[in-house]
């Protein structure tokens, strides 16, 4: 049977802080283009407010870069970073909950996506907490590229506890591992989640849990990876890698537990409470031979309005805002009929209401806009990809001519971005349904793993050709 995975599934994370309201993005702002060399972020901040959202987050990139040398960074999936000048400029794009309530408390977010992912913040009343939230979830986003998404919640949720205090002093001095008062608060007035049912919690029963437990689990979370990698002067450090890797290779968590740290839940659970009960604690501070600037390398170009309208529509699609990213791309299409991000996120719209001949009127004229956007080529495959598809994302076979279409552009893709490992996904995709290709597919697979090594889907996918491989 063959079968397709969900590719309109996205994820959303809050920032829990308690901002202001207001109305809409004002027609008359002037939109910028700033490139960095990892980020692409758009916005109608000033240039300098831009450029220095920028700055923080490729200097906390090449910080954990530098401090973890063997993870993956090079990530197939592009960033946009949305900047607004403003709360009441925000305020409309705020995620929205099932019932279409607004949060107006969120400060800003990171929305993780299969093939772009999106940071979004306000430069007004801007506060620490905003990067905290940002740092934590890219955090998120480098190991599940490293490692996959099977990698334990504690660790996941841990590390990224740990790492979101980032703090840099005069673009040098980084101070890694930070205090968090509230945790420690909480912990000190709470018994410590049991070490057998802690680190038997998946990501399922986590996101399950009513908002007390989660915050204990997450503080628990920090607190002992701030113990494995601080405490005794790092001795556990070398224990804690080995411990991840045995339970990853599917050794149960007790079992791993006891080779890897040569002692039992019970006592580690002593070590961790008189830890959390002491009164000083250990920090990382790292300082670097050479000043994590990244200003001279950015590069400014005008936004017009059209093309604003469209990133933003298209930021309401990721969200599963439909109605509001519908209204939005068509006004980027009534300002500027020839919008590139225009038609191709509208093309991706009209795919997922099923509205397959405007979803490809819409990515050809994308194509014949840019022919030489491996993006445009990806999205206009993707789309293709559904109109075989029933309501539920299932499909048995495409038709001849659908799947050469698909094949073509993706190969166009590949060529034009040999980085962009979703077009290798797709094509692999393509070759389990129609049950050809495989080889080609197989070489495509193993490229992509290369770039994202974690990647389960790739993984699954590379399984299914070998498996198809054999049968024929």
């Amino acid at each position: 049977m063959k079968l397709l995975k969900n590719f309109s599934a996205v994820s959303i994370t809050f920032l829990f802080v308690l901002c202001f309201s207001q109305t809409t993005v004002l027609a008359q702002d002037k939109w910028l283009n700033v490139q960095s060399k990892n980020f692409r972020m758009i916005g109608n901040a000033s240039e300098k407010d831009i450029r220095r959202v920028g700055t923080k987050l490729e200097q906390f990139r090449e910080a954990f870069r530098q401090i973890f040398p063997r993870i993956k960074f090079n990530s197939a999936i592009p960033t946009n970073v949305v900047v607004f000048k403003s709360e009441k400029s925000f305020r409309a794009f705020k995620p929205v909950d099932e019932s279409g309530k607004r949060s107006d408390w969120v400060a800003g977010y990171f929305q993780a996506g299969e093939d772009v992912n999106y940071i979004v913040l306000p430069i007004e009343g801007e506060k620490e907490n905003t990067y905290q939230t940002i740092f934590h979830e890219y955090v998120h986003f480098l190991i599940n590229n490293d490692m996959g998404r099977s990698v334990p919640p504690w660790f996941n949720e841990g590390l990224a506890e740990y790492y979101d205090k980032f703090l840099i002093e005069n673009d040098q001095k980084v101070t890694l591992g930070g205090l968090d008062n509230n945790h420690l608060l909480l912990l000190r007035n709470s018994k410590l989640i049991p070490f057998d049912t802690f680190f038997n919690i998946d990501h399922y029963a986590l996101h399950r849990q009513e908002r007390g437990g989660v915050g204990l689990y997450y503080a628990q979370a920090w607190a002992l990876m701030h113990y494995l990698m601080q405490g005794n002067n790092g001795a556990r450090n070398p224990q804690l890698s080995k411990f991840v890797s045995l339970v990853m290779s599917g050794k149960k968590p007790e079992a791993a537990f006891g080779e890897a740290f040569e002692t039992d839940y019970a006592t580690m659970e002593r070590e961790l409470k008189k830890y959390i009960e002491q009164r000083s604690f250990r920090i990382q501070i790292a300082t670097f031979k050479e000043k994590l600037t990244f200003d001279s390398d950015m590069k400014t170009t005008p936004f017009s309005d059209a093309d604003a309208k469209a990133i933003l529509g298209d930021l309401h699609y990721r969200s599963n805002r439909l109605a509001d990213s519908e209204a939005l791309l068509k006004e980027s299409l009534k300002l500027d009929p020839n919008s590139i991000q225009g038609n191709m996120s509208y093309g991706l719209l009209k795919a997922r209401q099923r509205n397959f001949p405007e979803a490809r009127k819409a990515l050809e004229k994308a194509v014949s806009l840019d022919d030489t956007n491996y993006n445009v080529h990806y999205q206009y495959a993707y789309a293709l990809s559904r109109e075989g598809m029933d309501e539920n994302n299932f499909v048995r076979e495409y038709n001849a001519e659908l799947a050469e279409k698909m094949r073509l552009s993706l190969r166009k893709s590949i060529a034009l971005n040999p980085n962009f490992a979703k077009s290798f996904e797709l094509y692999a995709f393509v070759a389990v349904v129609q049950n050809e290709g495989t080889d080609e597919a197989i070489n495509y697979l193993r490229r992509g793993l290369a770039l994202a090594p974690g990647n389960q889907w790739f993984q699954l996918r590379l399984a299914e050709l070998y498996r198809q491989k054999e049968d024929s």
